[in-house]
């Protein structure tokens, strides 16, 4: 799955809303926890309104700052999904301009196709994501 976004941003501004954890806590998620180093690990959690927590654990493969980072990505859910492993997370910002950069996050992994609405649900949260980053930088 990719998506690419345009944000009123800098990839310096981008690169550390995903890297530095107090930054993270104003987007990403309730709970961050996390060793950004090449080969540290991360836990985030969101805490929904309706009680339920989702949980995410992975380690950083690759931090190119302000252009790329990398890390594999594990969601650990109420009812277990055991059909997807070796899912990753790929994200880039390329300046396109003064203050704007083009954001892409490609997320992939190892296991067998799904039917249309998983995709559907799967870019959905990713774009509530990149929405509540734009409106945190």
């Amino acid at each position: 799955m990719t998506l690419v976004r345009t944000i009123s941003a800098t990839p310096e501004a981008l690169y550390a809303a995903w890297t530095e954890p107090d930054r993270m806590r104003q987007w990403y998620a309730t709970v961050v926890d996390a060793d950004v180093r090449v080969g540290g690990r991360y836990r985030i959690e969101l805490h929904e309104a309706d009680g339920t927590v989702n949980g995410f654990t992975g380690e950083y493969l690759e931090l190119t700052p302000p252009t790329r980072i990398a890390f594999t990505f594990t969601h650990h859910a109420e009812t277990p999904e055991d059909r997807i492993s070796d899912e990753r997370v790929e994200v880039t910002f390329r300046e396109i301009g003064p203050g704007c950069t083009e954001l892409t996050l490609v997320n992939s992994w190892v296991g067998p196709e799904f039917e249309p609405s998983y995709y559907d649900g799967l870019r959905g949260g990713w774009e509530d994501w990149v929405d509540r980053l734009e409106k945190a930088i």
